[in-house]
């Protein structure tokens, strides 16, 4: 018996995923252990529940508590760590004579260092936001009960602050002093700003900060309602350059972009992404940033913002002609398209559904708020467009795409059924925090299971909402904005592996009424992976979260780990094991998910509304990730 094994690293946390190379489930097997090697000692990492819920961790036989599972995330690691990995089966007659089997465990996996650069010129950061796994909550313990999150992430050095921006805020301060360092210029389109690094970091630049400053999430057209900013505004107004953007009602001045440039003012590179310039951006959120090192796209950029400049607070015909066209650039061997808008007639969402459209594997997304249903295609949504692969009347149908997906909105039609009723305030991102939203999260499987839909409850884990009684209220309001992230990942171990992201809600009306951007990036794997594994991982912290809170509700759902070799038989068959096959990039995998989608297609289409669905079957231990940037053992 040989295990086949996968690492992958997206800078914020290994990922792991294996299979028996026979694919036949392990006799007497209760579980994986996993050892991990770094600096020249090994440890084993263990799950985080035993047999029972009485059961605890023997810190010297970490090991007793296994994974029952395929597949498992390492966030203890930083980068720089140069790690190995192998995965030994825990087994034995039951769960108080338990062994290691070292002579089945996987083949130690080559050495891999950890980092987000992915490709000499492209490079990818996380942070870890308030949908932070258990790992995230433990760390909490150590604030006073009833601290407020919004005091404790806006105090410099704080360590809930600095657990929870992940490698986001780290990153682009260095950035920003690194640049600086060398008497560099930036030029700078900001929705939203107050964080108290990142603002002082803009101050030292002085004259050589060029900052466009939008009104952010304003509430009407005249003082003082017009402008979200207006306090840092008057602060930052004679010590840098600045300039105002302040749109109308119907349009938000969204990007969130810096271009870097050399002290001639040359562009040399550009950081984007869905990252506001606010301390929830950066720790209650999650959200990524994008670096890309090109001089050309970082002239796409600054070209853009001198178009914005020129506009003043207008959507003019030279701003919407400028934006209605793009320019690729090969970089690192793949080809790179940064699309702004507003545009004349959505060019930038026609790109995208081209290549969604002509996805064969899989697909993988974050939805913050994409924008409501709506029946034009031309209007459509992306999300839209992606739920239209499993439609079984639509023109591109295919039951056999993968997909996974979190949407963190409430929207008719998609991610919930039934019309909007008329005349009924409707939700609006988190620009509303005084409409109330019942399920702010849905998440999208395949075509077998429809959407599960969850509650405020199962949003974080119960910890943090004890310690930090007012969190919901304090923190996030009615609406609940816990992914902001846009991204879209298409076949990320195909032949064509597709990133999308950037400030864009990945909806018609982003292109047609705001400042954005959106940077499509084909042709590489190790990005496209690293986005996929941030994507799985904070599905399935949810999926984990809902079963945590049913199991907290109904003790009767599950008990712990299954005492016997059976719990193998689900992730070994049907869609777990396309699942698995999946991620690890296997050859079969398009045949076993086929084989697998033996079910009717019950996921929305878009060119119909969603209808109410059946109950979703729940699964303690559904866990998937990959990431073509990592190495491989087999033995």
């Amino acid at each position: 018996m040989s295990i086949e094994l996968k690492i992958y690293d997206n800078g914020d946390h290994t990922c792991l995923v294996w299979l028996p190379a026979d694919g036949k489930p392990i006799p007497n097997c209760r579980g994986f252990a996993i050892r991990r090697l770094r600096k020249g000692g090994e440890e084993y990492l263990h799950g985080f529940v035993g047999f029972s819920d009485a059961d605890k961790l023997d810190p010297a036989n970490p090991w007793k508590f296994p994974v029952q599972r395929f597949m498992w995330w390492d966030y203890g690691v930083t980068p720089g760590d140069v790690v190995q990995y192998s995965v030994v089966p825990v087994v034995g007659p039951n769960k108080d004579q338990l062994a290691l089997d070292t002579n089945n465990a996987s083949a130690v996996t080559p050495e891999m260092t950890i980092t987000g650069q992915f490709t000499p010129h492209l490079s990818a950061y996380f942070n870890k936001g308030i949908v932070a796994a258990q790992w995230v909550s433990r760390a909490l313990d150590a604030a006073p009960k009833g601290s407020k999150i919004k005091e404790l992430v806006a105090e410099s050095g704080n360590p809930l602050r600095n657990a929870l921006s992940g490698l986001l805020r780290p990153q682009i301060l260095s950035l920003l002093a690194d640049t600086k360092k060398k008497n560099g210029k930036i030029f700078a389109a900001l929705y939203e700003l107050n964080d108290p690094e990142l603002i002082p970091a803009l101050v030292a630049f002085g004259k050589d900060c060029n900052l466009l400053l939008g009104n952010g999430a304003f509430k009407g057209n005249n003082p003082p309602d017009n402008d979200e900013n207006s306090a840092v505004r008057a602060q930052l107004k004679g010590k840098i350059n600045l300039f105002d953007r302040i749109v109308t009602l119907g349009h938000f001045a969204h990007n969130k972009f810096v271009v870097f440039c050399d002290s001639n003012g040359t562009p040399q590179q550009v950081l984007t992404g869905s990252t506001n310039w606010t301390t929830s951006g950066l720790c209650t959120q999650a959200n990524n940033a994008l670096i890309i090192s090109d001089a050309n796209i970082a002239r796409n950029f600054l070209d853009a913002w001198n178009r914005l400049k020129a506009a003043g607070n207008d959507y003019t015909p030279a701003l919407v002609q400028g934006n209605s066209t793009a320019s690729a650039s090969p970089i690192d061997g793949c080809k790179v398209t940064p699309w702004f808008v507003k545009t004349s007639a959505a060019q930038d969402l026609q790109y995208a559904r081209k290549l969604i459209n002509a996805a064969k594997e899989g697909i993988l997304f974050l939805f913050f708020n994409p924008g409501t249903f709506q029946q034009d295609p031309t209007h459509w949504t992306l999300l839209q467009n992606i739920l239209e692969r499993h439609n079984q009347q639509g023109s591109n149908y295919n039951p056999n795409l993968y997909f996974r997906g979190v949407v963190n909105q409430d929207i008719p039609q998609l991610t919930k059924p039934g019309a909007p009723q008329t005349g009924q305030k409707q939700p609006d991102a988190a620009l509303d925090p005084t409409t109330a939203v019942q399920n702010p999260v849905t998440l999208f499987n395949n075509a077998i299971e429809p959407p599960l839909r969850l509650s405020h409850d199962v949003l974080v884990p119960r910890n943090i909402k004890e310690q930090f009684d007012t969190w919901e209220q304090e923190l996030l309001g009615a609406s609940m904005v816990n992914i902001h992230s846009k991204v879209i990942v298409l076949d990320p171990f195909g032949e064509n592996p597709v990133v999308m992201t950037g400030s864009h809600n990945l909806g018609f009306k982003a292109s047609n009424a705001n400042d954005d951007n959106l940077v499509i990036i084909e042709g590489n794997a190790p990005l496209a992976a690293a986005y996929a594994i941030n994507i799985i991982a904070i599905y399935q912290t949810y999926r984990w979260n809902s079963y945590v809170e049913a199991h907290r509700k109904d003790p009767k759902v599950w008990h712990g780990l299954v005492d016997n070799d059976q719990w193998q038989a689900g992730y070994l068959t049907g869609d777990e094991l396309a699942e698995l096959k999946f991620w690890l990039g296997d050859e079969a995998a398009e045949a076993a998910v086929a084989a697998a989608a033996t079910g009717p297609v019950v996921v929305s289409a878009p060119t119909a509304p969603l209808t109410a669905p059946s109950p979703v079957r729940q699964r303690a231990h559904a866990v998937s990730t990959r990431a073509a940037h990592g190495a491989k053992a087999r033995g």
